[in-house]
């Protein structure tokens, strides 16, 4: 099945290097590392002062630590779909590295000769519940209308399971990968 012409509306950037890419993900590693050693430097002599603490942690590093999660996640259903289904064929490859894409992208785009060959959705979450599992299913439905081959690229044993039978259940033409 051919792809549809990409028309990237929203923040799709080319990942022109998977090195780079990498290198700059273990910069934002190092980066929050540094931000919660220095937000954590003293132990609390209270209660109040340890969440005063907690709620000052997550306010700084929670997105990021979701968003480099998303963004190694990408880059591993990248070199998975490389040196799998892929392999050997000239991938043009397009991510939202921060989850900023419209309702209309996926995570990733895989193109070859300038077709959508590749609709891939990636989640760093661990466990299917609540808004997770809504979020799994909605994000499924939409990557069922996408063109090309379908990819929902997931971390643990219960979401590839909680995915499959979603997958099922709707008749889905979405491969469920667990890397």
């Amino acid at each position: 099945m051919r792809g549809l012409r990409p028309q990237f509306r929203g923040t799709m950037e080319k990942l022109v290097s998977l090195v780079e890419a990498e290198n700059k993900v273990l910069s934002n590693i190092r980066k929050c590392l540094t931000d919660i050693r220095a937000l954590v430097q003293d132990n609390p002599s209270s209660v109040l002062q340890g969440i005063d603490t907690l709620k000052t942690l997550r306010q700084a590093v929670y997105e990021d630590i979701n968003q480099i999660q998303h963004e190694e996640m990408i880059l591993r259903a990248v070199r998975f779909l490389q040196d799998s289904d892929f392999k050997g064929r000239e991938v043009d490859w397009y991510w939202n590295p921060r989850q900023t894409g419209d309702v209309s992208e996926p995570d990733l785009t895989g193109l070859i000769s300038g077709e959508v060959a590749v609709s891939a959705e990636v989640t760093a979450s661990e466990n299917p519940v609540g808004t997770i599992d809504s979020r799994m299913a909605s994000t499924l439905k939409k990557l069922n209308d996408m063109p090309g081959r379908k990819y929902y690229f997931v971390r643990t044993h219960t979401m590839e399971q909680r995915a499959v039978t979603k997958v099922a259940k709707n008749r889905y033409f979405v491969a469920v990968r667990k890397i």
